[in-house]
């Protein structure tokens, strides 16, 4: 059986990096011994090849799916910044197994999708998740919804608020640009305004605004983060900027018939519970809170089984609540 909790970090082949990430194949991943050495070591591979990968417009976008059944909620998953879908293989397969087809993205310029590295605008991201869900509506026929992880939380609000066919939300962590954590946030963000003016293409390390080593430090997979090629660690400044700078309506107004939820860890080092607790008070948008005990901000990794459960479970009342609720209407109506 795969471990629980295993791995954050995937090894890829630098020269499968090299031909531009445009395509994806599980005979290139064979192909690479050290990276399978970790997977084996890890017990990953039984989930990685459970997955199906989709490619999507010119870009290419790069998906990746684990089916449950046509007829199942269908969850698709963003995932967090410079980190790409099959590091969550294991949370994705296990969700998957509790009654969900799961789909995960890798967001233009991260992981096997093309694009420049690491650059984008969330107006694009939100396109590409919208053609994501054309077609998935070809081929899946239950209810949708978003699970978006630390960053990808951001863009997954931005595509729940543009998109109708949304009908969950939840948010692995969440920040807004109405509403800056603290004075520090605040200039940072909208230092970005006049880089953006000046020198949008100019890169910034991730590691300049984010302490990867402190978030890494408990993680087994940490030691292999700096030879993962497939990671993002240098953004360009117009890519930060759109990211930092989108606005929300959720202070102003709900979404459209989508519940959603916060889901965070009660040791969160990037955003804390109480940060939290103020986008809740102040949102117009209903928020349930998920707390996990003692957790940090890599819940995907560090707390893979309460995340998991926690996860399932809101999902699960949230489409069951709907089902009833379309029920009763339609009862109603009769």
């Amino acid at each position: 059986m795969p471990k629980q909790g295993a791995g954050f970090f995937v090894l890829v082949g630098k020269q499968e990096l090299v031909e531009s990430c445009m395509s994806f194949s599980w005979h290139a991943i064979k192909q690479d011994r050290l990276r399978n050495r970790v997977l084996t070591k890890l017990g990953l591979i039984p989930y990685l090849e459970r997955c199906e990968v989709i490619e999507l417009g010119e870009l290419p976008l790069h998906c990746e799916l684990y089916q449950y059944n046509p007829a199942a909620p269908t969850i698709i998953f963003i995932p967090g910044i410079g980190t790409y879908s099959q590091l969550y293989c294991e949370l994705l397969a296990r969700m998957s197994d509790r009654g969900f087809n799961l789909v995960s993205v890798d967001i233009r310029g991260h992981g096997c999708s093309g694009g420049q590295r690491g650059g984008y605008r969330v107006s694009e991201v939100v396109a590409d998740i919208q053609l994501l869900l054309d077609r998935l509506q070809q081929r899946f026929y239950g209810p949708f919804g978003l699970f978006g992880c630390s960053l990808g939380a951001k863009l997954g609000l931005a595509v729940a608020e543009q998109d109708k066919r949304i009908e969950a939300l939840l948010c692995h962590t969440l920040f807004l640009a109405e509403l800056p954590p603290d004075i520090w946030h605040f200039m940072g963000w909208n230092s970005l305004y006049f880089s953006n003016i000046f020198t949008p293409h100019l890169k910034v390390n991730l590691r300049l605004f984010v302490d990867i080593d402190n978030l890494l430090k408990n993680n087994p997979m940490g030691k292999y983060a700096d030879r993962d090629p497939l990671l993002v660690w240098d953004y360009p400044i117009y890519t930060l900027h759109s990211t930092y700078s989108y606005p929300s309506r959720i202070l102003k107004q709900r979404l459209c018939d989508c519940s959603s939820a916060i889901i965070i860890g009660d040791k969160d080092q990037i955003l804390s519970l109480n940060y939290t607790r103020s986008i809740i008070k102040r949102s117009a948008q209903p928020f349930d809170l998920i707390v996990i005990n003692n957790g940090s901000h890599m819940l995907p990794f560090d707390h893979i089984d309460d995340t998991l459960q926690a996860s399932c479970d809101w999902f699960h009342n949230v489409f069951e609540n709907q089902s009833l609720s379309d029920e009763a209407s339609v009862s109603a109506s009769c």
